[in-house]
């Protein structure tokens, strides 16, 4: 018990930590998991927003490019109306509700005061000048502006103006240009002071083609202006959402490699150097209009997108289950211990009855066997099978068959010494083992076997019905008969069936004599299967004869085997081998077969045969396919169903007769004789003679043999026959072998008879010149006359 308390205590602790590690392995994983999670959501949401910048900077340059080609396709100068409109549309098109557009037109020197002038009639400002004041060779004046944020007549080619080498660009290119991050002054003095960056330029120049320069301002090139965007940094990136998703950003214009410059950061958290370290942030690069940029993104904290929950569940969890298992382990150690018990006793008792399983009994009889070898003790094993239990149990159902199961092994318990070891082999079946002492003997046994045999077939009361039962009992003893379990077992097995063979209610020892049986009988059946084969069998058929005409009436198929091995067989012997080797099926469809092809035969050469019958077995009456097989045989053959009689005796009936009877209704309604076989022999029924469709009631040989000497046998035939005829049926007797037979029989009453009085079986080929067949076919030639 101490080594239990401790090995329990050590076990807790060492389950345990095992579960609080698994618990920080799990969470380990998922921080590195989720880190990575983290990484890539983070370099996903970077690309969505460089992809936003990008995009919207198309919008813009689409915008641009619009306001080139509207301009293009004018006839003469564009007036303010117009601008207004083409704005108007672009903002609603586009929505572009802060963007500002504006329009420089190209002014010459010699074109300065026309251009002024006209701009004072399109504007209505007698006052419109081009500014900053001064001579110049060339202006590049603000014409349109929308909204109107800048001082129009501001010359963008101004050496005072910011953003003058943009401008100078934009003309000498024909593609759309991005500006530099740029401050937009329009001081009119040298004095401009110098601020951060807050705008970005976006540039188009406008070439018109000849035709188009008359009334317009160009140079000698066709350039007449730049149209173009002014978009503000911070509310540009706002409108993107920038900053949303927890990233600081910077953006930089790195066109000049040699001196790149920081366009804007997010926030003021992007001005933190910390964020900016190597491999904590992510970066992308694109170019448009001209100019090379590059976006880093970071998280504003390094773990921003990680799911702390979701980290340390399992180790919570863990700790929560290491907690429970110190509470539990002892429960969980008192019921693995009481369900090794509870699984024990089911292994070595059987479920049922409460006796001993086949594992247990088989691992006692192993034990005693040492035991008996050590102590020079005599060992029986008892085979114990229930008579008709298949019976009982089909016909009131597995409940009551499982009751008197029960019922048996109290009452075998009961009977049975204290050493006895009594186990359930399965179904029906029973094991014994007892040790017996040296002063017992052979009689003491007998009286214990007459003993059980005598319990076990009194009346049970069950269900409130009394059931009747017997059994049947095989003995095989140690060391006379063998020295392990598994031939004690195969011999009592044999013993057992010997007893049921012998009329049941019975037991038998095992002898050399049933072993000699047993290899005889592996034997048969091997012989039997090639006599099959190779066509080694033979039907032979003996007259039935009407006792009052001493005139055939039908005849019976009788199998014949002769054996080069083993001789001539007896049906009596190969029969009974067949149908517990399942060689029946064979058998009895080639009994069958022959019939019909004999009668076939005799039909071509002119004779005259009643009715053929041919026994059938239990087993062939239970196949699915039995009574489509025999209308195949018939079609085949083109033989009548009358002329064929079925033998079938009243076990199978007793064995299932609700899936006998619609068969038997129907061979009938076919026009094929039925006849009981045997009858009085088994545990006959008058219900089945009443019920079921029989032509004929055949009484067994056993009463005929004595019925002169055995009066009871006599008043049993007497019986049958009067209760056949009152239900209208024949009644044949075989087995006739004498006059004073024949004579009692014919006082009974007795329909037909059967016998060597009358003739042995014959072979097919003896027929023609049998006297009964010859008789037979005379009688029928005379009717014909």
């Amino acid at each position: 018990m101490f080594y239990s308390k401790r090995h329990l205590k050590s076990s807790y602790w060492v389950v345990s930590c095992l579960i609080v590690l698994c618990g920080l392995v799990v969470s380990c994983t998922n921080y590195f998991y989720e880190l990575e999670q983290s990484k890539v959501s983070q370099f996903k949401a970077g690309q969505v927003f460089v992809q936003k910048i990008y995009t919207a900077l198309e919008k813009k340059g689409i915008q641009v490019s619009a306001m080139v080609s509207f301009i293009q396709s004018l006839n003469g100068p564009m007036n303010p109306e117009q601008f207004d409109r083409m704005t108007a549309s672009l903002r609603s098109e586009f929505h572009s509700p802060k963007t500002v557009y504006f329009f420089s037109k190209y002014v010459g020197q010699k074109n300065k005061q026309q251009y002024e002038q006209q701009q004072r009639k399109f504007m209505k400002d007698p006052y419109f000048a081009i500014t900053p004041p001064g001579n110049r060779h060339e202006y590049l004046p603000l014409t349109y502006t929308s909204p109107n944020d800048f001082p129009l007549g501001y010359d963008l080619f101004s050496p005072y103006f910011t953003d003058r080498e943009q401008n100078i660009l934009a003309r000498n290119n024909h593609s759309l240009l991005l500006s530099k991050p740029t401050y937009i002054g329009f001081n009119k003095g040298p004095k401009e002071q110098i601020l951060a960056p807050n705008a970005l330029l976006i540039h188009h120049s406008i070439y018109l083609p000849i035709d188009l320069r008359g009334d317009n301002f160009t140079d000698e090139n066709g350039f007449y202006g730049v149209v173009g965007l002014h978009v503000k940094i911070k509310p540009f990136l706002g409108g993107l959402g920038a900053g949303s998703n927890g990233l600081a950003f910077r953006i930089t214009d790195t066109t000049d490699k040699e001196a790149p410059g920081i366009l804007v950061y997010d926030s003021e958290s992007g001005n933190d150097s910390s964020l900016w370290q190597k491999d904590r942030f992510n970066r992308y690069s694109f170019s448009y209009g001209g100019r090379q940029w590059q976006i880093d993104t970071c998280p504003y904290r390094l773990n921003h997108a990680i799911n702390w929950f979701r980290v340390f569940l399992p180790l919570l969890v863990s700790l929560l289950l290491a907690f429970l298992m110190g509470s539990y382990i002892r429960m969980f150690y008192f019921a693995y211990k009481k369900s090794l018990r509870s699984i024990s006793y089911r292994i070595e008792r059987d479920e049922l009855t409460g006796l001993s399983s086949r594992y247990h009994v088989q691992k006692q009889f192993d034990h005693l066997l040492v035991e008996c070898k050590e102590s020079s003790s005599k060992l029986a094993a008892l085979f114990l099978d229930l008579d008709h239990f298949k019976t009982i149990n089909d016909a009131f159902g597995h409940e009551t068959g499982d009751k008197l199961l029960l019922k048996v092994s109290q009452r075998l318990t009961s009977v049975l010494p204290d050493n006895a070891l009594v186990g359930r082999l399965g179904g029906d079946e029973f094991l014994v083992l007892i040790k017996f002492k040296e002063e017992q003997d052979d009689f003491s046994v007998d009286n214990m076997l007459k003993e059980m045999i005598l319990q076990l077939s009194q009346s049970y009361f069950i269900d409130n019905r009394n059931l009747n039962i017997g059994c049947s009992i095989g003995v095989a003893f140690y060391p006379e008969d063998g020295h392990d379990s598994e031939t004690l077992v195969k011999k009592a097995d044999m013993a057992m069936y010997q007893a049921k063979l012998a009329g049941r209610s019975s037991f038998r020892f095992y002898d050399k004599e049933m072993g000699a049986q047993f290899v005889r009988n592996v034997r048969i059946e091997n012989r039997l299967r090639r006599a099959l084969r190779h066509e080694f069998l033979e039907l032979h058929f003996q007259p039935k004869v009407d006792l009052k005409t001493e005139r055939c009436v039908g005849m019976e198929a009788l199998m014949r085997w002769n054996d080069e091995e083993l001789g001539v067989v007896s049906p009596a012997e190969f029969i009974p081998v067949a149908e517990q080797t399942g060689v029946i099926l064979a058998l009895g469809d080639w009994a069958f077969e022959q019939a019909c092809r004999h009668i076939v035969e005799w039909q071509q050469e002119g004779l005259q045969v009643p009715p053929i019958a041919v026994n059938v077995s239990a087993v062939q009456l239970k196949r699915p396919e039995f009574l489509t097989n025999l209308l195949g045989l018939l079609d085949k053959y083109n033989v009548s169903p009358c002329s064929l009689e079925l033998e079938v005796t009243e076990s199978i009936l007793i064995e299932d007769a609700k899936g006998c009877a619609e068969l038997l209704r129907q061979l009938s309604r076919l026009g094929i004789k039925l006849s009981i076989d045997d009858f009085g022999t088994g545990y006959s029924s008058l219900s089945y003679l009443k019920d079921l469709p029989f032509d004929c009631v055949k009484i067994d040989q056993v009463f005929i043999r004595d019925i002169i000497e055995d009066q009871s046998h006599a008043a049993l035939t007497r019986a049958i026959i009067r209760l056949s005829h009152d239900l209208n049926l024949q009644v044949i007797a075989e087995g006739i072998t004498n006059q004073a037979q024949l004579d009692l029989l014919r006082e009974y009453g007795c329909d037909i008879g059967q016998g060597y009085l009358f003739s042995k079986a014959l072979g097919a080929n003896s027929m023609a010149s049998d006297p009964i067949i010859m008789a037979l076919n005379q009688h029928q030639g005379d009717s014909d006359h």
